[in-house]
């Protein structure tokens, strides 16, 4: 026993100094090459180009968490290499300690990590994208030309109507080209049109004057076709609800914790929004940090058949192996958001992918 505690301390601070090296120049990696990305517009006069680099010194926390996991490889990576190279695997073997026994100071390692990086998702991340976002609206030019047209709006009330509209200014609760489509009453369906729609707490004054005023369209029974009528140029219609402030609350996903995504993935079912891109992202929530145990349990054994000889092959099999898992990763969380995959699965694929890899490598290398 005292053996293996002293090969555990000696194989975990082997792993630990790379480890520790492997983070420090990843994120640095990150920020600097976010920021050559950024610098025409930092140095260009007509932006603000202070609030651009604070901006991608708050993406630090968001790097983190991928620098993490590739710390974890590298340092497997590299000090299995090392180990292997000095015969002091076999020495080790010998002496009757097992591949997965060598495995605990590694599965301490990635732990520590998966901690670290459940904390930085849970509490930096969010913290940085609130700050973010303020610097975002006091500096609306940073974003402006990325989107050309705003996203129609359309949402389902809580007695089952639908109510869209070409735009919907949450400040100022104004909605362009708005439709109501009431189902609730007795008759037959009708629609609320109007040019332009006020929120005032829960009602929407629908229509702004007599030019201008609210048409409603009533189907018949008989033909099931509509007929329009002409409203008062300020009908005041009841919603139940007070859009303004109910979808002025809705957030980014990075600006929120877990408990908060899951409860605002809820009020988007439930207001007939589509919660895929939320549920998604509340799922990486738990299987992201668990990168740096999928690359330990892939790393590990693959380091034990790769030639002893080769210094920079612990490198190349680290970038090709991270490579690949953000390439899953990526593509899992687009399937998710896209309804491809179901949100849980879209978030777990490069688990779950990279899980049978070190399972067979470790079955092939078991002896």
């Amino acid at each position: 026993m005292r053996l293996f505690r002293i090969i555990d301390r000696y194989v975990f601070l082997e792993a630990f100094g790379l480890f520790a090296l492997g983070f420090f120049a990843f994120e640095a990696f990150l920020v600097v090459n976010k920021l050559f990305l950024e610098a025409e517009r930092i140095l260009d006069p007509s932006m603000p180009g202070l609030a651009i680099v604070l901006i991608v010194l708050l993406d630090a926390p968001y790097f983190a968490t991928m620098a993490l996991p590739f710390a974890v490889l590298f340092a497997t990576l590299m000090s299995m290499g090392r180990l292997a190279k000095d015969n002091e695997l076999t020495a080790m073997f010998t002496n009757g300690i097992s591949l997965y026994r060598l495995f605990l100071p590694f599965l301490l390692l990635s732990s520590i990590s998966v901690g670290l990086a459940y904390y930085v998702n849970e509490s930096l991340i969010t913290k940085a994208a609130t700050v973010q976002q303020k610097i975002y609206n006091a500096n609306p030019v940073i974003l402006a030309g990325e989107k050309a047209e705003p996203d129609p709006f359309i949402v389902k009330l809580d007695q089952g109507e639908f109510i869209a509209s070409t735009l919907f200014d949450k400040d100022e609760g104004r909605l362009n080209n708005m439709v109501l489509d009431d189902w609730s009453k007795e008759g037959g369906d009708e629609l609320n049109v109007a040019r332009q729609a006020q929120v005032d707490g829960d009602f929407l004054i629908a229509g702004q004057n007599t030019r201008d005023p609210a048409m409603i369209y009533k189907m018949r029974p008989s033909d099931k076709l509509y007929q329009s009528y002409a409203r008062e140029p300020t009908d005041r219609i009841p919603l139940g609800v007070d859009l303004k402030t109910q979808f002025t609350e809705m957030k980014t996903p990075q600006e929120l914790t877990q408990t908060e995504l899951a409860q605002q993935s809820k009020l988007k079912k439930q207001r007939g929004q589509n919660p895929a891109e939320d549920l998604t992202d509340f799922h990486l929530r738990f299987s992201g940090p668990f990168a740096s145990l999928a690359f330990a349990l892939v790393a590990m054994p693959l380091s034990l058949r790769a030639p002893r000889d080769e210094r920079l092959l612990g490198l190349i099999l680290t970038v090709l192996l991270a490579m690949l898992y953000y390439l899953l990763h990526f593509m899992g969380k687009l399937m998710g958001y896209n309804e491809v995959l179901p949100p849980w699965l879209g978030a777990w694929m490069m688990n779950i992918v990279f899980a049978f890899i070190s399972l067979f490598i470790f079955v092939s290398s078991r002896k």
